[in-house]
């Protein structure tokens, strides 16, 4: 999806749509969790890729009880685990298509 198609969500929208605190929406973005567009809370525009990970943190955050530092390293190795996962699906595909001939 191009960005021009993308609907971004301002700052008070997100805590309203996630029903999460202005405060620890801003510890997300201090941790690097999430890096909305814009300089400041009034500018900042958030992607729907960028909702969902926020709730992630927070879900991370809540139910597991790790400090912010340790779900920003959590959810970055979820991110690798996933792009790893990708890659061999698509090796194991181009693989069986050799395997096959």
């Amino acid at each position: 999806m191009s960005d021009t198609q993308t609907t971004y969500l301002s700052f008070t929208e997100v805590c309203l749509q996630t029903g999460v605190a202005e405060e620890t929406v801003i510890e997300i973005i201090e941790q690097g969790i999430v890096d909305p567009l814009g300089a400041s809370p009034g500018e900042w525009r958030f992607s729907p890729a960028m909702v969902l990970l926020t709730r992630k943190a927070v879900r991370l955050h809540d139910d597991l009880d790790v400090d912010w530092p340790g779900i920003a390293l959590a959810i970055e190795l979820l991110g690798k685990l996933d792009q790893l996962r990708e890659e061999n699906r698509h090796l194991k595909r181009r693989l069986s298509r050799f395997m096959s001939g």
